[in-house]
């Protein structure tokens, strides 16, 4: 895996970051790591966003673990059904604040969140990004679908890693004036349907294997393992 690969990675979340504030900045405004002063401050709030980016790093771990057990023209279909699957919910919610996407553990998942989002201990923080790492959520998705295609298990993981890191700066920034930016997540949770439907055209054209760099490279299989040519067309 490359630098660049990891760039790619780490820019991904920092495109995707205006989603985050929309989905996640009401979270951030009710933590309470005003709670907490000086030093500790900064530990509270390091350990939730390591908590949440270490969970998508076990998922890419996780789902990495299953590739070899798959045809990378099976990937390109859950790619493609992904895809489709986002560019509809985008286009529902654009037209529809009422609608939301809930899977089957999200109900639970959000019970345990409103019961340790409220504890300023440093424990509850970490465990508050664990749970609002597991919270549904289509730009991780689409990451997750890049990672399957890392050489190993412990890079998709350092792809998952580099990706929560580009999603970080955006909820610090919030975190430490969400006092000036409250009126401005009205704002970022319209921009959401349009962050959703853009990233499902993206799922879209990667599971259609169009060999365009970056974009949509060609996956195939080499020795059980799937292999992009992401960064430049094969000669």
């Amino acid at each position: 895996m490359s630098t660049v690969t990891l760039a790619m990675a780490l820019l991904m979340g920092v495109a995707g970051s205006l989603h985050c504030a929309g989905m996640c900045g009401p979270i951030m405004l009710v933590i309470p790591f005003q709670a907490l002063s000086g030093f500790s401050k900064w530990i509270g709030i390091s350990l939730y966003h390591l908590g949440r980016i270490s969970v998508y790093a076990v998922l890419g771990l996780v789902l990495h673990s299953f590739t070899s057990l798959f045809q990378p023209q099976w990937q390109q279909y859950i790619s493609v059904a992904l895809g489709g699957l986002l560019l509809i919910t985008g286009m529902l919610s654009f037209f529809s604040t009422r609608f939301k996407v809930a899977l089957p553990w999200t109900s639970f998942i959000t019970k345990q969140l409103g019961r340790f989002m409220g504890s300023p201990s440093l424990p509850g923080l970490f465990v508050t990004g664990v749970l609002n790492g597991l919270l549904p959520c289509g730009l991780v998705y689409m990451a997750l679908s890049m990672s399957v295609t890392a050489d190993s298990a412990l890079q998709s993981m350092a792809l998952m890693f580099a990706f929560g890191l580009g999603t970080t700066p955006m909820l610090l920034v919030l975190t430490m004036l969400k006092v000036r930016l409250a009126h401005l997540l009205p704002a970022f949770r319209k921009a959401v349907p349009v962050v959703v439907f853009c990233f499902g055209i993206l799922l879209l054209l990667r599971g259609l294997n169009l060999g365009i760099p970056y974009l949509s490279p060609e996956v195939t299989m080499q020795q059980h393992m799937p292999e992009a040519a992401c960064c430049h067309k094969p000669h």
